[in-house]
């Protein structure tokens, strides 16, 4: 048997990216939904999505606003947190040089975690945009207590086997069917950034990917995650999209430091 943990990220980002992942959504492909609780549009993405019980949601933990134009900063006062704008800091390898206190850092997540809720998510997993853990030693297992106080899923024990190509699928034609003819049994975790093409999405973009780029890749991701030939392959093939509360821990997925686009 193979099954296919479906994650759309950046939910409540951008009005974009609210009606992309509501249009995957109701394709039947996404099953789980990862939403920025720091962002300008969360209300609307819970009035499109927070009712629909066949989704899994997730608190994406936002501490770090990688674009140069749009940006977001903490719901707290969190001054070890921000840059002179106020603003996240756009890298998490910027917190090498100006290390964040873990108690903001907690306070922070768990502000994000009450916007949330109390805009009607019901939330099932939690984990970390850009992943700043792999920047802030002790975050990690300061994160992992409070999921488990929370009796959240921790998304890091999904991600031990992703799609392979999965950055490439949505952009390249006929590769999502070969490859999943190419898996053998067992549990596989995609996760994709699905925004509709737009000027507001043109507003990304930052010294390593232009606005122009990212605006492209996530309009591919939309596409390929609502059309509905996409969920045709999966069944052809003989794998089930999954939520994350139907899943199987594995083993927990640490990242190396490295860039993060998305």
């Amino acid at each position: 048997m193979k099954t296919l943990i479906t994650r759309a990220d950046d939910c409540a980002s951008s009005r974009a990216a609210n009606q992309a992942i509501a249009r995957a959504a109701q394709a039947g492909f996404v099953k789980n939904i990862s939403v920025m609780a720091v962002c300008p549009f969360v209300e609307e993405a819970a009035g499109l999505l927070a009712h629909k019980d066949e989704l899994c949601f997730g608190l994406h933990i936002a501490l770090n606003s990688e674009w140069d134009v749009m940006r977001w900063g903490p719901l707290t006062n969190a001054p070890s947190l921000t840059d002179a704008r106020g603003c996240f800091y756009q890298d998490p390898a910027q917190f090498a040089e100006h290390p964040p206190r873990l108690d903001e850092v907690m306070a922070e997540i768990e502000a994000q975690y009450a916007r949330l809720a109390g805009a009607g998510f019901h939330l099932s997993y939690a984990e970390c945009h850009m992943l700043p853990e792999r920047y802030l030693p002790g975050l990690q297992q300061r994160l992992a207590q409070w999921i488990r106080e929370k009796g959240l899923l921790d998304f890091g024990f999904y991600m031990d086997r992703v799609l392979p190509h999965m950055d490439e699928v949505a952009v390249t034609p006929g590769l999502f069917e070969k490859v999943l003819s190419g898996l053998g049994d067992g549990q596989y975790c995609y996760v994709a950034h699905p925004a509709l093409y737009s000027q507001e999405m043109l507003q990304t973009g930052n010294a390593l990917c232009s606005g122009e780029e990212i605006a492209r890749h996530r309009a591919a991701d939309a596409a390929f995650m609502a059309d509905p030939r996409t969920l045709e392959i999966c069944r052809a093939q003989g794998v089930e999209t999954i939520r994350l509360d139907e899943a199987v821990p594995g083993e927990y997925r640490v990242f190396g430091p490295g860039p993060m686009l998305q």
